[in-house]
């Protein structure tokens, strides 16, 4: 199985890269897979002044086209290994593909989950790997949208394509049937969307997964600070891509840019999230998760030991593996709950 470092990273191989380290001790908590995975990252922690530099639109919208090509051998495998398949839809003017399990159980038929993929709010298809896991884990179709990327589109269209899906998908199904799954950029999406549906009155959808989301743009917190060269998404990436490319006019510390500073309230969909020890978005992912609980969301937050952002799509990885079943479990159980 064909891996790749999380997106972002590539522009940075590019111009070179370093080794990230990890002592005995602490190869000692980790599988053996992932410690061998860990030291075969090799992100580039570019200067600030370069960052500005070599990270150009054109620039972006490559990395995006490499990305994709490189990726779809990943998602191909993946297809074929659990008998997956796809098609095309177009939903509120948005192309969605919907991936369908080989087999779906009685109890689940009118269940569905929509998928929000990653990749740094510039790379990334609806055809990414968490969607189709989800597919084959939740074993429910999955209906994963193509929004329109940056620096094509900025803030708020991808926001807004996302939520015409979801007003679309609200009226088909039982929204008790439903929940959302989403990566990386796609939590931060997934999140703002549902804030917004729940702005105009849309019924609220059963539960959340967010796997190591993005919830704060504005570059704050002390994990970004602290994971900065122990991960493989680049810090000054991480905050200069949305910043310039994504957010357009709007501050970044909007609450549709950054979820983390919006306001909640206990009807909001109760939400699993994702982070590991190295994530560099662990502190929004922490604080997220405190505004929740302090309003009343019931949350659960799983923290693997010595994972990275994005670890959470790697297929046979066994930290992977344990958090997408905890998360696929908390799901479960709110679908089940709602159906009852």
């Amino acid at each position: 199985m064909a891996v790749l470092i999380p997106a972002g990273t590539h522009l940075a191989l590019t111009y070179g890269n370093r080794p990230l380290a990890a002592t005995a001790a602490q190869r000692t908590t980790m599988s053996d897979e992932a410690a061998r995975f860990l030291a075969g990252m090799r992100p580039l922690f570019l200067p600030d002044a370069l960052t500005s530099v070599l990270v150009t639109r054109e620039r972006l919208i490559q990395e995006r086209e490499n990305f994709t090509a490189t990726e779809k051998i990943v998602e191909d495998e993946l297809i074929a290994r659990y008998g997956l398949t796809l098609h095309r839809e177009t939903i509120g003017g948005v192309p969605v593909t919907v991936v369908t399990p080989p087999a779906i159980a009685p109890n689940r038929r009118d269940q569905i989950a929509i998928n929000i993929h990653g990749g740094g709010f510039f790379l990334g298809t609806a055809r990414d790997r968490v969607g189709l896991l989800m597919a084959r884990e939740l074993g429910v179709r999955v209906y994963s949208i193509d929004y329109t990327l940056a620096p094509e589109a900025i803030y708020p269209q991808a926001v807004n394509e996302i939520l015409a899906v979801y007003r679309e998908l609200v009226r088909r199904y039982d929204p008790a049937n439903i929940v959302g799954v989403a990566s990386s950029a796609g939590g931060n999406l997934l999140t703002a969307t549902v804030l917004a549906a729940k702005a105009e009155g849309l019924p609220m959808i059963a539960a959340l997964g967010l796997f190591t989301p993005v919830t704060d743009l504005t570059g704050v917190g002390d994990s970004i600070v602290a994971n900065d060269r122990r991960d493989g998404l680049v810090a000054n990436l991480r905050v200069e891509v949305p910043a310039r490319f994504y957010a357009g006019d709007e501050p970044l510390d909007s609450p549709g840019l950054s979820p983390v500073y919006a306001d909640y309230s206990a009807d909001f969909p109760p939400t699993v999230l994702t982070t590991g020890t190295r994530d560099l978005n662990l502190s929004d992912i922490v604080r997220l998760t405190w505004r929740l609980d302090d309003a009343g969301v019931q949350t659960r937050l799983l923290v693997s030991e010595g994972m990275w952002h994005g670890f959470h799509w790697e297929p046979v990885l066994p930290e992977a593996i344990q958090a997408r079943t905890a998360a696929v479990k908390f799901l479960h159980d709110k679908l089940d709950r709602s159906s009852r």
